[in-house]
C-alpha cells in the first residue's frame, strides 16, 4: 500500500514530516511520498520560494534514513499554470523529484478549490469545460507524472447541466496518449461531493484506456495518511486494476495491488 499525496507544514499541512512518519509507521504502508504544494503565483498555502531548497534537503535526509519500515519518496504537487511552464520545468529539474503531481486549482485566476462562495456567480457548465481543458493541457505538457484529483472541480458539489461521460472519455484518452498516471484520491469522500477523485465512472474510463493509477490520501494532517485506502483498493480491483504505479527518479514501475 502506497500513499503518494501527503502535505506537511511546509505548505498547507498542519503536521511535520516526523509526525507523518510516525503515523505512517502505524499503517501497513510500503511507500509514502511527501508532495507539498508548489505554485508559482505563491499563494499562502504553497511552499515559499525561499523554502524550496530546504524542502529538498529535508526529504532527501529522510530518504537516506535506513531504519524506516517503508520507502519514502520525494514528490511535489505543482499547480499547472499555462504561462509558467518554463519556470515549472526549471524547478522540477532543480529539485530532482521522484514524481510530480500536476494539479489545477485556478481557473482564470480564481482558486475554485478554496472559495466555494463564488460558485453562485459562475457559469458551472463553463467551469467544468475549462477545468477539463486545463487538466488535459497539463497532461499533454509533459511536465508531470500524475494528474492530481482529476475531477476536483466537483468538490463543492456544483454539477453541470450536461452529462460528463464525453468529457471523461476524451480526457481519459488524452491521459493515455500522454502516458500519464492518475491518482485515486480518497479526500473527496470527506468533501461536499462525497466521491472519490476521480469518480468511479471516470476511473472506469481511465482503466479502459490503460491509464496507470496511484493512491493518494491528500492528507493535510498525519492522522489522514492512507485514509479509506482499504475501500479504495477494493474499488481499484473491482474496476479491473491489478497494479498500481510507483516512481523513483521520475521512472514509473507497476507493482501488484
Amino acid at each position: 500500500m502506497t500513499d503518494y499525496h501527503i502535505h506537511t507544514i511546509l505548505s498547507d499541512g498542519i503536521d511535520t514530516h516526523e509526525a507523518c512518519l510516525r503515523m505512517a509507521s502505524e499503517y501497513n504502508v510500503s511507500e509514502i511520498g511527501f508532495s507539498d504544494h508548489i505554485c508559482l503565483n505563491y499563494p499562502e498555502w504553497a511552499v515559499r520560494e525561499e523554502d524550496l531548497t530546504y524542502m529538498k534537503e529535508k526529504v532527501t535526509k529522510i530518504k537516506n534514513t535506513t531504519d524506516l519500515p517503508f520507502k519514502v519518496k520525494f514528490g511535489a504537487e505543482i499547480d499547472y499554470l499555462s504561462d509558467k511552464k518554463d519556470e515549472i520545468q526549471t524547478i522540477i529539474q532543480k529539485l530532482k523529484l521522484d514524481y510530480v503531481i500536476g494539479s489545477v486549482h485556478f481557473i482564470n485566476g480564481w482558486n475554485f478549490d478554496t472559495e466555494p462562495f463564488n460558485y453562485e456567480t459562475k457559469n458551472i457548465d463553463h467551469l467544468y469545460n475549462e477545468y477539463f481543458r486545463l487538466i488535459q493541457e497539463a497532461a499533454i505538457s509533459g511536465l508531470f507524472d500524475i494528474i492530481g484529483h482529476a475531477d476536483v472541480i466537483k468538490k463543492f458539489n456544483y454539477k453541470p447541466s450536461f452529462k460528463l461521460d464525453k468529457l471523461y472519455k476524451q480526457t481519459a484518452k488524452i491521459f493515455s496518449k500522454a502516458d500519464i498516471a492518475i491518482e485515486l484520491n480518497t479526500s473527496g469522500l470527506f468533501k461536499p461531493c462525497n466521491e472519490y477523485y476521480p469518480s468511479t465512472e471516470f476511473l472506469k474510463m481511465c482503466f479502459k484506456e490503460k491509464v496507470p493509477v496511484t493512491l493518494g490520501s491528500d492528507a493535510h494532517q498525519a492522522v489522514d495518511i492512507a485514509r479509506n485506502f482499504k475501500k479504495a483498493i477494493n474499488l481499484l480491483k473491482v474496476t479491473g486494476y491489478k497494479q498500481i504505479a510507483v516512481f523513483e527518479k521520475r521512472k514509473r514501475t507497476l507493482i501488484p495491488i
